[in-house]
Order: C-alpha cells, then structure tokens, then sequence
C-alpha cells in the first residue's frame, strides 16, 4: 500500500507544478491572441506537459489518478483553444482540434519505451534486477489483490498485439521498439475515442450533418433541442 500512497503524492505534486507553470503563462501566452494554436500547443508539450508527467514512467495507476490527470489534461487545452463550457463542445472535439493525445495514451507509450529501457539494461543494473525479481516468500491475496507495475504492463501490451513472453526480443531493437510503442499508443487512442463517441452518441442521439449544433429526438417526436442538455431534458417527458 505505501507504493499507493507514494504514486498518489507524487501524481499530486506534479499535478500541482504543473498548474503553476500553466498559470504563469497565462497572460504571457495563452491570452494572447497573436499566437497560432498551433505554437501554444507546442509550448504546453513542452513546458507543461512535462513537468506533470515527469517519472510516470514508473506510475502504477488506478482508474481515480488517471481521471484526475485527464482532467487536468482537457481543462488546460480547453484554456488554450478558448473553448468554454456554454460551447457544449466534447473532449473527443477538444484532442482532435488541438492534435494531441489524451494523457492515458501518453502515459503508455512512455511506460513501454521505459520497460525497453531496462530490458536494454546489463545485468548488473538495480532497475533490471527489480523489474525481473521475484518474492521467495509470502503472497498475494486472493480477492482484489494490489496492481503491480507488471500488471500495468501487460495490460499495455495487448495493444501492441503481443503478449508478455516475446517482450524481451522484440525490445532489444531500439528503433523497432520505438515505432511498435507509437503505434501501441495511436491504437490505444483511436478505440478509446471511438468508445466515448459511440457512449456520446447512444445517450443523447447523434447530431445531423447539415446542423451540427441541433440534437434531433431519438422518440417519435420530430423536436430538434440547440443543445444536449435541452435534449435531455426533453426527452425525460416522454418517460
């Protein structure tokens, strides 16, 4: 449990440094309108995104610490963008428009590119040591055992569509191992997206083509609401 509590004090120091170095520039940079979208997304990878994902290379992560760092993710991008909430605009809308990952496909590319690391790693290296060790003694509880930084990994590795025994020879090629972690990633991205579009579309109905701003009824009624909420709200009547 203290390796919990430690990644979950770590998540929110970074997640802390991070909104400050965001909100420096504020005035300097995200405010101004004479830079490109394009140049503020460059400088928020850089500067901002860096410093909150420092050492998540070694993050052992839990459904509540990836929803807060997503969080964190799309309320800065939406800053930059200039997206407000009265938009009614999604998060898929807000990554596509600002050509960036979410931050739980970030995560797994950086989390595979380290295992590549260690594997690269000599013998005598601590890192390696660890990562293959084994307890001699004691073990894991049988109901709702705790996630191992293994079991993280080999739940991403079956978006490289491989499994956990050929991850030491397909590693040891540095430029291979590279390209197989983007792609992971970019696979990881594209059908998370797709699940939240598809939970988007089966709950408040899909917007037409001609309108994207009007949410037609999916009843018998032919009532088109401005906005997903009016949706909702209309639909209840027929309950």
């Amino acid at each position: 449990m203290s390796n919990i509590v430690a990644v979950y004090c770590d998540i929110t120091s970074r997640l802390a440094k991070a909104g400050s170095a965001f909100g420096q520039l504020q005035r300097r940079l995200w405010n101004v309108h004479d830079v490109s979208r394009e140049t503020k997304i460059a400088v928020y990878h850089a500067v901002v995104l860096t410093i909150l994902l420092y050492g998540c290379e070694t993050w052992t992560l839990y459904r509540h610490s990836v929803r807060k760092l997503d969080q964190f993710h799309l309320r800065c991008l939406r800053k930059i963008a200039g997206i407000q909430w009265q938009d009614r605009i999604p998060n898929t809308e807000v990554l596509q428009m600002c050509e960036i990952p979410g931050i739980e496909a970030l995560i797994l590319k950086s989390q595979l590119r380290w295992v590549g690391h260690i594997i690269r790693m000599p013998d005598s290296r601590i890192p390696k040591q660890i990562f293959f060790g084994q307890l001699s003694t004691g073990k894991r509880p049988q109901s709702g055992p705790v996630s191992r930084f293994k079991d993280v990994i080999k739940s991403h590795m079956k978006w490289r569509e491989s499994n956990a025994a050929d991850l030491c020879s397909a590693s040891l090629s540095r430029t291979s191992w590279r390209t197989s972690c983007y792609k992971a990633a970019t696979k990881f991205e594209d059908a998370r997206l797709s699940a939240l579009e598809h939970r988007r579309v089966r709950k408040f109905g899909a917007r037409p083509l001609n309108n994207p701003g009007a949410w037609p009824c999916s009843s018998c009624c032919s009532r088109t609401c401005n906005s997903r909420i009016g949706l909702y709200t209309h639909e209840r009547t027929h309950r």
